[in-house]
């Protein structure tokens, strides 16, 4: 039976800089898995002493299956659950009823959770920090009180270099889908067992230049193709990267939201969302009371959240949006179509 299994989120830098730094602590057998492929994935996981979760928000869709497998894993050994997705309280009952050791907050992002709860273990560790940093900076919570005392030690452009890299790369990586896997399996033990730092891995610097360039050919592709709904401006696209379209869309646009959608699989879309710096309502709240009204599921945080929807109902979403955003924006945040 392995000593440790770390299961985390692969499509950004968050979940990737959580899984190194359980890695660096624990040297356990590393799986990856976006939200859709949660439960495919833990049920591959072989019974370990201690199974980490981090960075895989829950949602009643797939609850009961979570639940089961972690019933399955727990007669082996010890689960522990790391995260910062907001999660209804009935799921934090019945995982602690299971014995499962529950590490979640909304305040700071999963990597700088995984260094708190463990900072003392991991004082040996130069790369731990650091990549706590980047997975702050990449889910924009670097200004909470625990992300800003560690960022306060670190010149601020390196970080904002190292963090820009580390998660450029991966969006190339991850276009892939599922196949990309086992390099980002690679980039979690070049950051862990070789303490290197995110342009130091192979190929990082050359994706992140190859992002870059790209990015600015999306921002005109934005800018002339993007719709601008009353409260918001939205993108259809077919790149993975549907984060940074969504701030590409804040821009081109003016507007305090941005949405993009990408077809994930036949019949649904992956919706992500994010909110200019200057938005003061919580886009996972309403993400996720739309999703679970749509009955499909969603949520994130304040300014940055997401959903899976069917592709029949992207009108309707288009339109409950924009309808609750008329609701909860002052009249200076709203723009004029």
């Amino acid at each position: 039976m392995e000593k440790a299994a770390i299961l985390s989120h692969r499509k950004d830098a968050d979940g990737i800089s959580a899984a190194a730094i359980l890695r660096i602590r624990t040297h356990g057998r590393v799986y990856l898995a976006d939200y859709a492929e949660v439960i495919t994935t833990i049920s591959q996981v072989d019974p370990a002493e201690d199974l980490y979760i981090c960075d895989l928000g829950l949602n009643s869709r797939m609850f009961d299956s979570f639940e089961s497998e972690i019933k399955r894993l727990s007669r082996s050994g010890k689960v522990h659950y790391i995260d910062h997705h907001p999660m209804k309280q009935e799921f934090y009952d019945r995982l602690a009823a299971l014995g499962v050791d529950l590490y979640h907050s909304t305040d700071e992002s999963a990597a700088v959770l995984v260094y708190k709860k463990f900072e003392a273990d991991l004082q040996n560790s130069a790369n731990s920090k650091l990549l706590a940093c980047c997975g702050a900076i990449t889910d924009y919570l670097d200004d909470r009180p625990f992300a800003r005392k560690l960022t306060s030690t670190f010149d601020r452009q390196f970080l904002l270099y190292e963090a820009t890299v580390l998660s450029f790369a991966i969006a190339i990586v991850g276009r892939e889908g599922v196949a990309g896997i086992p390099q980002l399996i690679g980039f979690v033990e070049d950051l862990s067992d070789k303490q290197k730092l995110p342009h130091e891995i192979s190929g990082a610097a050359a994706y992140a230049k190859e992002f870059a360039s790209q990015s600015a050919e999306l921002i005109e592709k934005v800018k002339s193709r993007g719709k601008r709904m009353k409260n918001y401006a939205y993108f259809r696209t077919s790149e993975s990267s549907t984060g940074n379209i969504a701030n590409f869309l804040i821009g081109a646009f003016d507007v305090p939201v941005g949405v993009a959608f990408r077809a994930e699989e036949p019949g649904y879309l992956e919706v992500s969302v994010r909110g200019r710096e200057d938005f003061h309502k919580d886009l996972g709240k309403m993400i996720g009371k739309i999703a679970t009204d749509l009955g499909n599921s969603g949520g994130g945080h304040p300014r940055a959240a997401g959903a899976r929807i069917r592709e029949d109902q992207f009108d309707k979403f288009l339109y409950l949006f924009d309808s609750m955003l008329s609701a909860s924006l002052p009249d200076g945040q709203k723009t004029s179509q």
